[in-house]
């Protein structure tokens, strides 16, 4: 069990993500960027911690990329569902951390939390296909959410999510099907290490 954590990088990695999302949302949380719309007729303005975000969906994929396939094939135990069920647990730790500093600025956190679980989908739902390269996936949607820009002043497309206000119902609903479906995709056609 030791092994496997150490070699996840639950020790180390996972700890280290969390502290760095943590220092790095609670500093920036106050400081927005506004970006050209290049599609758009309006600029949206966004949160620097918006970007942050994307720390724990890039620390999940590095997780689960750090499998030894031939090793593992002669675990007793499932490891697949143990990284599994890391990733969701980690994910969604990070998600109650955020919202749990909502002193900090209340909608600044909720919003932390909420584009957590859409990174962390996204990039959980990749992982099968793209391995390594499921970190993009994130980043090409918050590039996407930066310069696609609005409807109209302060109002982003509903697709976007990122952008949008923390007391947003339907960015929130997004945010969570998009997490559920990553963790369903992910469940469903992660590999499997053969017995």
């Amino acid at each position: 069990m030791i092994w496997w954590l150490r070699q996840r990088g639950a020790l180390g990695l996972l700890p280290g993500a969390l502290v760095a999302f943590v220092l790095s949302v609670g500093l920036t949380s106050d400081v927005v960027l506004v970006f050209p719309a290049f599609l758009g007729d309006y600029a949206v303005p966004t949160e620097l911690s918006n970007f942050l975000c994307l720390i724990p969906s890039v620390a999940l994929v590095v997780c689960l990329e750090r499998r030894l396939p031939a090793m593992e094939r002669s675990a007793v135990r499932r490891l697949d569902a143990w990284d599994i069920t890391l990733v969701v647990g980690f994910a969604l730790l990070v998600s109650a951390v955020a919202m749990a500093m909502s002193p900090l600025g209340r909608e600044a956190m909720l919003t932390a939390a909420r584009n957590n679980l859409l990174f962390c989908g996204l990039a959980l739902g990749a992982w099968p296909l793209l391995g390594h390269r499921a970190t993009l996936l994130p980043v090409f949607w918050m590039i996407h959410s930066m310069f696609l820009g609005g409807r109209s002043l302060n109002d982003p497309y509903p697709w976007v999510i990122v952008t949008e206000e923390a007391h947003v119902a339907h960015a929130a609903a997004g945010a969570a099907a998009v997490f559920l479906a990553g963790v369903l995709f992910l469940i469903c056609f992660a590999p499997r290490t053969d017995r």
